[in-house]
């Protein structure tokens, strides 16, 4: 997979958005901390791990339910952001609020594309030259104040959105995340799934 970032910002500025591409390029995490690069690491480590064992076929046991409205991938995935999320509850946020991000994920399992987020990411594909909205971003949650309402790591059960796209006639997948009307964004545009 190729991703080409743009971004622009009028009077508010997002804080950087960290870009990890992982497991063969199959993997691709973006990742906007909102206090700091400090605990990062934890989180990749956690997804990429629990990832790695999942997409080798390898048993793994989860404390997380599978949603049966899911695939198997898709699942997987979302239970990897809950064990980081976990992981930054417990170690960075037990005392007090000090780690909080918001995250996408891209990964390709086969000719599964499966995207999950927490936080202002919005998901948009183009298929057969079609532009679908996959999933909304919660931009209209939190226009008024640039720190999003949802952030992984500062709640012991975060909102995830999850969800996969069929790689067939799929053009390209876009990661939007805008503020204040978009005069402030950032996107990604993530093409070649072969």
């Amino acid at each position: 997979m190729k991703s080409q970032i743009t971004g622009h910002s009028d009077k508010f500025k997002f804080p950087a958005t960290q870009v990890y591409s992982l497991l063969d390029d199959q993997l691709h995490i973006f990742l906007r901390s909102w206090n700091g690069n400090d605990a990062n690491q934890k989180v990749i480590d956690e997804i990429n791990h629990f990832l790695s064992a999942a997409n080798a076929d390898l048993e793994v046991t989860t404390p997380f339910e599978f949603i049966e409205n899911l695939s198997s991938m898709a699942n997987k995935v979302r239970i990897s952001i809950l064990l980081a999320n976990d992981v930054i509850y417990k170690t960075e946020n037990k005392e007090k609020y000090l780690q909080g991000f918001e995250l996408a994920i891209i990964f390709k399992s086969q000719q599964e594309i499966v995207w999950s987020t927490v936080g202002r990411f919005e998901i948009r594909a183009t298929k057969n030259q079609k532009n679908i909205s996959v999933s909304h971003g919660g931009q209209f949650l939190d226009d008024q104040i640039l720190l999003p309402v949802s952030l992984l790591g500062i709640d012991r059960e975060p909102h995830v959105l999850t969800g996969s796209i069929s790689v067939k006639n799929l053009d390209s997948l876009q990661i939007h995340s805008d503020f204040d009307e978009k005069a402030t964004s950032w996107s990604v545009e993530i093409s070649d799934f072969n």
